[in-house]
């Protein structure tokens, strides 16, 4: 692997990231690995029919009806404060 700030060759450590051989500072680390929704189904408590959702969360196309956020079967991600810094609202 080279480095992607200056080109140089990159070293790897044990912890699978990578550090410029050079000493430009770059270095990159594993990303972490996402935890891929699991595909579920209920009967909807409205109309009765088979609904699907992801990690036991629904909502039914035919009469609206959903189910409460806390009812899943693991917890909601994390806030992404990617834009936390700036307005997002405005077009650029």
């Amino acid at each position: 692997m080279t480095c992607g700030n200056c080109g140089a060759a990159a070293t790897q450590g044990p912890d699978g990231s990578w550090t410029c051989s050079n000493q430009c500072g770059w270095s990159s680390t594993v990303p972490a690995t996402a935890i891929t929704p699991e595909i579920t189904t209920t009967r909807c408590r409205g109309c009765d029919a088979q609904v699907y959702g992801l990690d036991g969360r629904y909502a039914c196309g035919l009469c609206s009806w959903s189910n409460h956020w806390d009812e899943g079967h693991r917890p909601l991600p994390a806030a992404d404060n990617t834009f936390a810094d700036r307005d997002v609202n405005i077009l650029d």
